[in-house]
């Protein structure tokens, strides 16, 4: 080799414009998973109750427990992520010290005052890996009225602590047992809505192999009587920021138009259409929902189904009627809920008569 290509490498290396090893782009690094924002609310005229740290972080964890217990049985890669104290294992809870005293928090329309001391706090505590759905607990007094909120806000949900609720109780027929039994499946149940669950009932089979859903009556079964998720719970879930683990897709939604139709077939319906190329669908996932259909809360008997599609986003799903509760009128409609990689969900729907 000539004496002079080396210095002439070298030289090279120092022309405008050439980029050092160490002035490259960096790799693209993966966001850091997110988890569920668990908030403990204290009003202002109160102390947080005895224990509530081990107490809840214990009903917690055997609440992760649950879900992903669920998610795997359906087969689901995703899993429900909560903060985890180092020290003891437990679910770690965020003390939030409220604005107003407990009175000041409702049941009726207490999502009001809530909500801006939960949004000044979560505002005020940024951290990476804070997702965008929380679970908000309000403690209540001993000997009065449990007059909190509990129920699903959108990406919030409420529910309620009390003095005496320890998992240890979990499943007892005993008065701490079924004091217990209500406030653990609803906060589960109330936990579902603000991870993007719609209430959902078993199918005939699923009544009978797995017992009640959870997003049915299953917030007064969960711990003591079978409970489950079904599969649509899950389909729902695998977007849902805190249990996802794929990076979603920039939002494409379909729009004001979804090309299906219904087709009644031999006593039963069948459903077939596309989803318009680009959509960022990731699930179908399909509800019967009978009598007073498509009101809040009166829901609770539509039974759910996944709808498969292929490739080019064409599905073709035949209701499994026999495996359907009757109602208790010929009306019903199909709902059909697009779920997008980012958890937002597109609704579209269909009244039929049944036979």
């Amino acid at each position: 080799m000539p004496r002079s290509l080396p210095l002439l490498l070298a030289a090279l290396t120092l022309l405008p414009g050439t980029l050092r090893a160490a002035d490259a782009p960096a790799p693209p690094t993966t966001p850091p998973a997110q988890e569920l924002n668990i908030l403990y609310l204290l009003p202002n005229d109160m102390e947080p109750l005895p224990r509530y740290r081990e107490r809840l972080g214990k009903i917690l964890l055997e609440m992760q427990r649950f879900y992903n217990g669920e998610l795997a049985r359906n087969g689901s890669p995703a899993r429900l992520r909560m903060p985890i104290d180092p020290d003891t294992g437990l679910v770690a809870l965020e003390l939030v010290k409220g604005s107003h005293p407990l009175a000041g928090y409702p049941y009726e329309k207490g999502w009001e005052t809530a909500l801006p001391d939960v949004r000044a706090y979560l505002k005020a505590n940024p951290r990476p890996t804070r997702s965008d759905r929380t679970l908000v607990i309000i403690p209540t007094k001993p000997g009065e009225r449990m007059n909190v909120p509990f129920y699903g806000y959108g990406k919030f949900c409420f529910a309620l602590d009390y003095q005496d609720f320890d998992y240890k109780d979990c499943g007892q027929d005993t008065p701490a047992g079924r004091k217990f039994k209500p406030w653990y499946g609803g906060m589960a149940h109330e936990l579902g809505h603000g991870l993007g669950l719609p209430h959902t009932h078993a199918t005939r089979s699923q009544a009978k192999q797995l017992g009640t859903a959870l997003m049915g009556a299953g917030n007064r079964t969960l711990g003591f009587t079978p409970t489950f998720l079904t599969p649509g719970d899950c389909a729902f879930l695998e977007s849902s920021p805190p249990c996802r683990v794929q990076t979603p897709r920039p939002l494409r939604r379909v729009g004001e138009t979804l090309p299906f139709t219904v087709t009644p077939q031999d006593g039963t319906f069948r459903v077939a259409g596309q989803i318009p190329p680009g959509a960022t669908v990731r699930r179908i996932v399909a509800a019967f929902d009978k009598d007073d259909y498509g009101h809040v809360n009166q829901n609770y008997d539509a039974e759910s189904f996944v709808i498969p599609f292929d490739t080019a986003g064409r599905f073709d799903f035949t209701l499994p009627m026999a495996d359907i509760h009757p109602g208790k009128t010929k009306n019903a409609q199909i709902q059909l809920r697009l779920v997008h990689d980012d958890a937002t969900t597109e609704l579209y729907t269909h009244p039929v008569t049944l036979p």
